[in-house]
């Protein structure tokens, strides 16, 4: 939003430099961002955030500066509607978005030069003069905050306005020489046959005014700020007007501008007002909700004495209406642009931007001490995270929001993700329902980088039918770093990911974690399982797919993937851990060689050997996996680590020797198994 001073300074005497005034303006949280000088006038660049469309005018900000500087606000006198008979045919069909239409009908103007005055105000907010009737409009666009529109009335077939929706197959070429593509969700503003501007963004270029125009319709209006962003999102055009009517306008300003607009024109090109129509969904004013505040409140909130005089001051020229219900105690009505003004605080706002925050004293406020319990789920959360960032894996922050695209290359096809309304990208349509496909994403960027020994990590929710569920996601690169005390190239493969996991749910003090074999469609067939816990499924793990890895043309390296489910494991209480001595005792080791069925799972193999091992089990660790000529096409050699210790006692040979052949006795008779 662009200022000039020279133009301020029309309604509020400012006795103040370009500097100072910026300065004022930013503490009352109207930020600016430069100060150009533009023929000799300084040009003030402003941040207007979204609640205050109240500003986007000259006058807007003129009551704000008045109201800082404690200065009278002059504005211009406009003049109430000229009574005349005859009406305009204006219908508005969308009732839901438009909900007031003005027009003026001004009969043998004369479309020339601009005022001198006028058109160097336009030229110092870069806006170039094109005549006077559409200059008149910018100019009380740039004044007072609504946007305007002429038409040139002889060109409207059958003189009508109809406020509607576009219908399929229509199109319009719009003042910017582009011919636009509509669709039923756009409202136009058409005549009797066709469209003749894209309502609250751009006029046609058919019915533009032009120096051969001898009579216009001026057009003033309210229309939903929802759809006009909607539509000038869609379109990919933006203009002055639909910016200040996607923030919303002032209903109450619709027909007052235009009645300022008319004015001028009548002035400055002639003419006569011969029909006017004043076209309403409701003639009922908004009420604007009245807030009771006491100056204790407003004192005990910016820790200052701010007297009762100044309050009223203040709210006073920011149009705000104030009743004195008792000593101290107000009822106080923001003006009908305000409507984000709704409780104490946002009246408390007004005040200290007003006197300006770097004004108001710095105190550190009272904090009564309170016992508040941990959030167990930001605990255990924190927890989980160091655990694997311990395990020399990375944590990765992705948006929450992909596209169907990558939901495709991961092979979702089956996972629909929940579509966004009004998407800012179309990369981010849709809520994501999984975290796997933002992982490939890092995956595919890192690989093309020539990063290819990758650990990564992400906790994120995810969204599918409504629900809302956290998720961790894991991935680690077949290819990893070197250690210097190994001989030997380092490669990781399924096994590392579940050990992985199953620290996780040992840091978490969470037992019961079994892999099921199952095959899924972004996994490689034998190589991934179903995550078991607590009964249920949670997830996923295994080889990425091939095919996968060249939908997202990652041509390099294999990888491993988890998806785990901890809604239900954060919701859990962390349990206390207590420090177990260490066993005097010395421990005894065997290892174990088998050869087992396929379809056998290494966690049915551990359930049998934990089972059968009594109490003096103490350790079990996987060796090595065997796919060779030396073993049947149908098994797969295993090699694993059993120890045995006891708490009290040194083990003797014998002792161990009972306990040993028991668990090979029930591995071969419970799955099956061949002792290599």
């Amino acid at each position: 939003m662009k200022v000039s001073l020279n133009w301020l300074n029309e309604y509020v005497k400012i006795n103040l430099s370009a500097q100072e005034l910026s300065h004022r303006l930013t503490m009352a949280g109207l930020e600016v961002e430069s100060i150009d000088t533009v023929k000799g006038d300084k040009v003030f660049e402003l941040e207007i955030t979204p609640n205050r469309a109240d500003c986007l005018s000259i006058i807007g900000l003129a009551r704000e500066v008045s109201a800082m500087l404690n200065k009278s606000l002059k504005v211009p006198t406009i003049k109430k509607t000229p009574q005349v008979k005859n009406k305009i045919s204006i219908t508005i069909e969308d009732k839901k978005a438009c909900l007031q239409y003005v027009g003026f009908l001004v009969e043998n103007i004369t479309v020339g030069k601009t005022p001198t005055g006028m058109s160097n105000h336009l030229s110092s907010l870069g806006l170039r003069s094109i005549n006077n009737i559409v200059d008149i409009t910018n100019f009380c666009l740039m004044e007072l905050g609504q946007p305007l529109h002429a038409f040139d009335y002889d060109k409207l077939s059958g003189g009508k306005i109809i406020v509607r929706r576009a219908k399929k197959g229509e199109s319009i070429v719009t003042l910017d020489d582009v011919e636009r593509k509509l669709d039923p969700s756009i409202l136009v503003i058409a005549d009797a046959k066709r469209p003749v501007a894209i309502a609250g963004v751009m006029g046609g270029k058919d019915s533009q005014v032009t120096s051969q125009t001898k009579n216009i319709l001026l057009e003033s209006a309210y229309f939903d700020p929802i759809l006009i962003r909607h539509t000038s999102r869609k379109l990919a055009l933006s203009s002055d007007s639909s910016y200040r009517f996607e923030r919303g306008v002032d209903q109450q300003n619709v027909l007052p501008t235009a009645n300022r607009a008319l004015a001028l024109i009548l002035e400055n090109a002639k003419g006569k007002m011969v029909s006017f129509s004043d076209a309403r969904v409701s003639k009922k004013k908004a009420l604007q909700k009245n807030v009771s505040i006491t100056l204790d409140q407003i004192n005990s909130y910016l820790g200052a004495q701010i007297s009762s005089a100044k309050i009223k001051s203040i709210l006073t020229k920011l149009d705000f209406k104030l009743k004195e219900t008792k000593k101290n105690s107000y009822q106080i009505t923001p003006p009908s642009f305000r409507p984000d003004i709704k409780q104490e605080v946002d009246i408390i706002e007004e005040i200290a931007r007003i006197i300006g925050y770097d004004q108001l004293p710095e105190a550190l406020p009272l904090i009564n001490a309170t016992n508040m319990k941990e959030n167990v789920r930001r605990q255990k959360r924190n927890l989980l995270k160091r655990t694997l960032v311990g395990q020399g894996l990375k944590e990765i922050i992705t948006f929450a929001m992909v596209n169907q695209s990558m939901l495709d290359k991961s092979n979702y096809d089956g996972i629909k993700g929940i579509e966004v309304c009004n998407p800012i990208t179309q990369d981010h349509a849709m809520m994501r329902p999984s975290l796997f496909s933002s992982m490939m994403s890092v995956v595919q960027t890192n690989i093309n980088k020539g990063q290819r020994k990758l650990s990564f990590f992400e906790t994120g929710k995810t969204y599918t039918k409504n629900k809302e569920e956290e998720v961790l996601c894991l991935l680690i690169s077949e290819e990893t770093n070197s250690d210097w005390r190994d001989q030997k190239r380092g490669y990781r493969n399924y096994f590392d990911l579940t050990g992985k996991i199953n620290e996780i749910f040992d840091c978490l003090s969470l037992q019961g974690v079994t892999y099921e074999v199952k095959n899924y469609r972004n996994l490689e067939e034998g190589q991934s399982a179903q995550i078991n816990w607590d009964g249920k499924s949670i997830g996923f793990v295994g080889k990425v797919a091939g095919e996968v890895l060249n939908n997202w043309g990652i041509k390099a390296g294999r990888f491993y993937c988890a998806e785990i489910n901890v809604e239900n494991i954060l919701s859990r209480s962390l349990k206390e851990k207590s420090f177990v001595p260490l066993c005097e005792y010395p421990a005894v080791s065997r290892d174990v060689s088998i050869a087992v069925n396929k379809d056998v799972s290494f966690d049915k193999v551990k359930a049998v050997v934990v089972k059968n091992g009594t109490k003096l089990l103490s350790n079990f660790r996987f060796v090595e996996e065997y796919l060779g000529e030396k073993i049947e096409n149908d098994k797969r050699g295993l090699m694993f680590s059993v120890t045995y210790q006891s708490s009290n006692k040194t083990l003797r040979e014998e002792d161990v020797n009972v306990i040993h052949e028991k668990v090979l006795k029930a591995l071969v008779v419970d799955l099956d198994v061949i002792i290599r």
